[in-house]
């Protein structure tokens, strides 16, 4: 799964969007690219692969979180889109750890397109790790059948946190991924990235379809 996400053949081509210089357009090119805000190659495979993916959990984390509120009648239904999260999930993570990978292993595309500035990388680890902490708990809070507890108290944090984290997220990439993904989806060939997520989708209704069957017995 990694290696899917170097990219398609056109990964060294550049992101040719245009900056936006004035008001709220600056501000967002400052909180993608810094205080200096510059244009450099992206390497297209791995973006499309990761703005797929990232778009697709905010979707799902939106009905999760809403879920979640009314948890108590709307309980198969949170655990079957916490499962169905889990392949997404992991494609995402997976290319963006290939991106860092292949960035500080020196590969050429990787390197031309240069590391994020400082605040998407100091928010990295936090967010992946409030991420797997979530889910993780989450299927432990399904396995063991209970909504209290040590484990309820850490996926309740978690997520708390992780709500937090992905609002700075999407502050610093939605721009830039809604725009890689509409491109991708404009375009008449269907490519890599695209054919990863159709999979990763099929994975999800899997494990959602899982969750829903399988879950234990439920202990309030």
């Amino acid at each position: 799964m990694v290696g899917t996400a170097s990219g398609t053949p056109a990964d060294d081509a550049v992101d040719a969007a245009p900056a936006d210089r004035g008001g709220f357009g600056h501000a967002l090119d400052i909180l993608e690219d810094g205080p200096h805000p510059r244009r450099t190659q992206q390497v297209i495979g791995n973006l499309i692969l990761t703005s797929h993916a990232g778009l697709v959990i905010l979707f799902g984390l939106v009905l999760l979180y809403l879920s979640g509120l009314a948890f108590t009648p709307l309980r198969p239904v949170h655990f079957a889109l916490g499962f169905a999260l889990i392949p997404i999930l992991v494609v995402k993570l997976a290319s963006t750890a290939w991106r860092a990978i292949s960035y500080y292993f020196h590969r050429e595309a990787y390197r031309a397109a240069g590391a994020p500035w400082l605040l998407p990388r100091l928010i990295a680890l936090p967010l992946a790790g409030a991420a797997v902490l979530a889910t993780a708990s989450g299927v432990v809070l399904w396995a063991v059948g209970t909504d209290h507890g040590l484990w309820a108290t850490i996926h309740t944090d978690s997520v708390i946190a992780l709500g937090g984290i992905v609002l700075v997220h999407l502050a610093v990439y939605m721009r830039k991924a809604v725009r890689a993904s509409a491109r991708s989806l404009a375009a008449t060939a269907v490519n890599r990235p695209e054919k990863v997520i159709v999979w990763a989708l099929v994975a999800a209704i899997v494990a959602g379809a899982i969750a829903t069957g399988l879950e234990p017995t439920w202990h309030p």
